[in-house]
């Protein structure tokens, strides 16, 4: 794994993912740098995927110790990508080869693709769900994070809560004894205090908006570093 990931040691200590989705964002920061309130930066590429300076900008928040990972989300799964899936590829291969990690749909096709690059790379690799309307069945989620752990990828599923017995049925998978880390978000209301309460419970990552929610209930990344002890 690379250095920046590797030492924040995912699964013992809950570990704040900044979001940011806006091109004006980027070139905000980029005019006055600084260290940015979290432990990750997620870059939502879907956001401006025509904007040259994205992956520069992206090694520059590197250079002061947070590793920056790069997301195209789907259309279909609440992101802004309309394109074909394949279409992805050359933008999330030039992000994961100059910065730490990629994060790809687990219903994609370019899952074995990111994958072994990732692998090769030594990089970070989050293969991913988001159901926005409902919690998935228990098995059919035990699934999903044992497909992607095959794959030497964290396994990441965000889905909304509508009723207590969902949440239950998420927070038991937090008990499972994984072999790498895995990341779980509830969604909507209910789900909201999961994500608080879930890093301490072994979630890798939780995530927070630096610019603009970008998820049903989202927190900013400063209000998670507080609830932390990390501001």
């Amino acid at each position: 794994m690379s250095p920046l990931i590797s030492s924040l040691e995912l699964g013992k200590v809950p570990r704040v993912v900044g979001t940011i989705i806006t091109e004006q964002y980027l070139i905000d920061w980029s005019q006055n740098p600084r260290k940015l309130p979290c432990d990750v930066v997620e870059l939502r590429v879907d956001g401006f995927p025509n904007f040259p300076g994205w992956i520069a900008i992206g090694e520059q928040i590197e250079a002061y110790e947070i590793p920056v990972i790069a997301t195209l989300r789907l259309a279909n799964e609440g992101g802004k990508w309309t394109g074909l899936d394949s279409d992805r590829w050359p933008l999330l291969e030039e992000a994961l080869r100059r910065l730490s990690g990629i994060d790809v749909e687990l219903n994609s096709e370019l899952v074995e693709f990111a994958a072994q690059l990732a692998s090769d790379l030594n990089k970070l690799c989050v293969l991913s769900h988001h159901n926005f309307t409902e919690m998935p069945p228990l098995e059919t989620m035990r699934q999903m994070l044992e497909r992607a752990q095959e794959r030497e990828a964290i396994g990441k599923i965000a889905a909304t809560v509508n009723k207590p017995e969902d949440l239950t049925a998420f927070q038991s998978l937090l008990t499972h004894p994984w072999p790498l880390p895995i990341c779980l978000i509830g969604m909507g209301p209910l789900g909201r205090e999961t994500r608080l309460t879930f890093p301490r419970q072994g979630s890798c990552f939780t995530y927070g908006y630096l610019d603009t929610p970008g998820a049903p209930g989202q927190y900013s990344a400063a209000e998670l570093m507080t609830h932390f002890g990390r501001s």
